[in-house]
């Protein structure tokens, strides 16, 4: 055939795919297996979060849980240390480490609950304590006292590991006092520490403190001063110690019916375990915790009991691990830094050996 002029087909799509081979699409992008996985993970946690939230919040209000960590300052839990009938009662309430205010003003609110409720029968202060602010611990002894005074109801002092000083003190509220064989007890005396600042201001730091005053003793003992002179020592032995310390003896000789010459032998501020505390009169017998509840039940008039325990409902700070101690501390109000800078003299019922 002629060649002749070339004339153009029809328009169709072109294709740089070699003859006779299929033009395919191109293949899809595959999800990774593990980020779906990690992805379903992260929506549970999510959703478990939320969840556990809600709840916390739930207890936490249900409890009286509150920013303060506190709860409603009336209501405690009952745990229950021994099971029996729930119309007779035996209270525990805890004395533990250092006493000060808060502690007092907690198991006095305890010992309502227990004055309230008819179903208690007898109460058990268990003390793990080497004492505290010799205030403090008169205020607790008062607390305790008061309460059995008030409702008739038998209470009986347990002692666990330590009971000294202001431990002791409180203890004394009680019908009845029990140690184990390994409790350090006695301890009676008062103790006051002062420290001055004036070499570490003046020497180290160049600050020079100037104190203004009408009224010799006004600032008697003075931590800015560079020690104390003995007539300022005399002066606090006689305004603090001496009445403090002869408290003390008076409320051992009272409680324990004991000649107060013969507490005095005793006051000299040593420690006792618990046979030498029995045999010195200081406590009534050597025993375990057991036998403090069965001295409860005997002395209420019963022969089986509940123990319960009384116990800090859930607060909103204890999921961070905020005690309560802690959480007061939060607080820095002008006068809770005064007293961390500045603290005034404290007498003290505190065995320091521990």
């Amino acid at each position: 055939m002629a060649d002749g002029p070339w004339t153009p087909g029809p328009a169709g799509p072109v294709s740089s795919a070699p003859q006779g081979v299929p033009n395919n699409p191109a293949p899809r992008k595959r999800t990774s297996v593990l980020a779906v996985l990690v992805g379903v993970l992260l929506v549970l946690s999510i959703v478990a979060n939320a969840v556990l939230l809600v709840a916390v919040i739930g207890m936490a209000t249900a409890l009286g849980g509150s920013l303060g960590g506190g709860g409603i300052d009336d209501t405690y839990l009952e745990r229950v240390v021994h099971r029996g009938p729930s119309s007779r009662k035996i209270a525990v309430i805890r004395i533990e480490g250092i006493i000060y205010d808060p502690l007092v003003a907690s198991v006095q609110k305890k010992l309502d609950r227990a004055a309230r409720d008819e179903d208690v029968k007898a109460v058990i202060i268990r003390i793990n304590s080497p004492g505290g602010y010799l205030t403090a611990s008169d205020m607790l002894y008062q607390a305790i006292r008061s309460f059995a005074q008030e409702t008739g109801k038998p209470v009986v002092a347990a002692m666990d590991g330590v009971a000294a000083s202001g431990g002791y003190y409180a203890a004394c509220a009680a019908d009845h006092i029990v140690a184990q064989r390994t409790t350090v007890t006695g301890s009676i005396g008062v103790i006051a520490q002062y420290f001055f600042l004036s070499g570490l201001l003046q020497d180290k730091l160049g600050i020079r403190t100037v104190t203004l005053k009408m009224g010799d003793q006004k600032d008697w003992p003075n931590m800015m001063a560079a020690d104390m002179t003995p007539e300022q020592r005399d002066y606090i032995m006689g305004a603090l110690l001496e009445p403090g310390y002869d408290q003390f003896v008076e409320v051992v000789a009272a409680a324990r019916e004991m000649d107060r010459e013969k507490v005095l032998a005793l006051a000299t501020g040593r420690i006792f375990m618990a046979r030498d505390a029995q045999a010195n009169g200081l406590i009534d017998e050597v025993g375990f915790f057991g036998r403090a509840v069965e001295v409860a039940r005997e002395r209420a008039g019963i022969e089986e009991a509940r123990v319960v325990e009384y116990i800090q409902p859930f607060g909103f700070l204890d999921l961070f691990g905020v005690s309560g101690r802690a959480a007061s501390l939060l607080n820095l109000t002008p006068d809770t830094i005064l007293s961390l800078v500045a603290p005034s003299p404290q007498v003290m019922c505190l065995w320091t050996g521990r």
